[in-house]
């Protein structure tokens, strides 16, 4: 979902309750100009050496082709998604 000329994707968050099957529930739902593209799951298990941070559960369209990292705040995983998504 390629931006336009100088026109910036616009990315938005919605919080969501994600079943992982752990304690890792905390969720949002990531559109990008109104499509899904991706949901993210806060790392929460006391096992994680990220605990805290969020994570790509499910990566949708040009998401995809890019592994991702954890980002330790959303501010720093709507900068990766916006990145991606141009590309």
């Amino acid at each position: 979902m390629p931006a336009h000329g100088n026109v910036e994707t616009l990315v938005t968050m919605q919080p969501i309750a994600v079943d992982t099957g752990s304690d890792d529930s905390d969720g949002m739902l990531v559109m990008a100009n109104g499509m899904l593209v991706a949901v993210l799951v806060r790392l929460s298990t006391s096992g994680h050496e990220q605990e805290g941070d969020w994570f790509v559960e499910v990566a949708l369209g040009p998401l995809r082709a890019h592994p991702a990292p954890t980002f330790g705040d959303l501010d720093e995983a709507t900068r990766w998604m916006r990145r991606h998504l141009r590309a």
